[in-house]
């Protein structure tokens, strides 16, 4: 009878390693698939005088959704492994985004990458996460104010500027002024008064008593 318990002894002590052995692998996956994270941090304003309202958090888009309180700090619940993008969907200020991986093994850390703005270079962020903003959004241009740059920019202003600069050079231009040329340009003024003769000196077209058969011949 002592083989025979020898052998029952063995077949138990194998059985109950088999056992524990299939308990720990079980209780292995338990605890991978139970490995949840709070993912956590504070949203703060440059100007600590003004007060953040509360404000909507999402991870990928809307997959988890948060609130902040009224210190600014905002936690989601129950975050599975993964990689996540984060968002703050604040209506008056810009905030980063950040990436976010959760990984799935306790042993390693919570790496978190931040992007300032859209085609910003990435930079790490450190866990828990404080956001900055960035800045305060304007969604209504600013009235420009009058002002001596806003009058040199129109057009009709430049217009009159020029004007009277002549004005006030030209009759000094004119006292230095040779008498023939003074008279010369007299002329030419006079002919830009009159249509007709302008247009007779653009094309070029003489005098009808110059072009007249009988004058030239008494003139021969």
């Amino acid at each position: 009878h002592a083989p025979r318990r020898a052998t029952g002894n063995m077949r138990s002590a194998v059985a109950s390693a088999i056992l524990a052995l299939i308990l720990r692998i079980g209780a292995g996956g338990e605890a991978e698939e139970s490995l949840n994270y709070p993912v956590e941090g504070v949203l703060s304003l440059r100007d600590r005088t003004e007060t953040l309202k509360t404000t909507e958090v999402v991870l990928n888009g809307g997959e988890y959704r948060t609130f902040t309180r009224t210190d600014g700090s905002f936690v989601f619940h129950d975050v599975k492994p993964g990689v996540y993008l984060l968002d703050v969907l604040s209506v008056e200020y810009f905030f980063s985004q950040v990436k976010i991986n959760l990984p799935k093994s306790v042993d390693q850390s919570i790496q978190c990458v931040e992007y300032r703005y859209p085609g910003a270079p990435k930079q790490t962020a450190a866990y828990p996460l404080r956001l900055l903003a960035a800045s305060k959004k304007q969604y209504f241009e600013q009235r420009e104010q009058m002002g001596l740059h806003t009058l040199f920019r129109n057009p009709m202003m430049l217009m009159l500027a020029l004007t009277g600069v002549i004005v006030v050079i030209m009759p000094k231009l004119m006292e230095n002024m040779d008498p023939e040329e003074m008279k010369k340009m007299q002329e030419q003024m006079g002919a830009a008064n009159d249509p007709a003769q302008m247009l007779k000196n653009l094309f070029g077209a003489t005098d009808e008593s110059d072009n007249d058969p009988s004058k030239q011949i008494g003139d021969s």
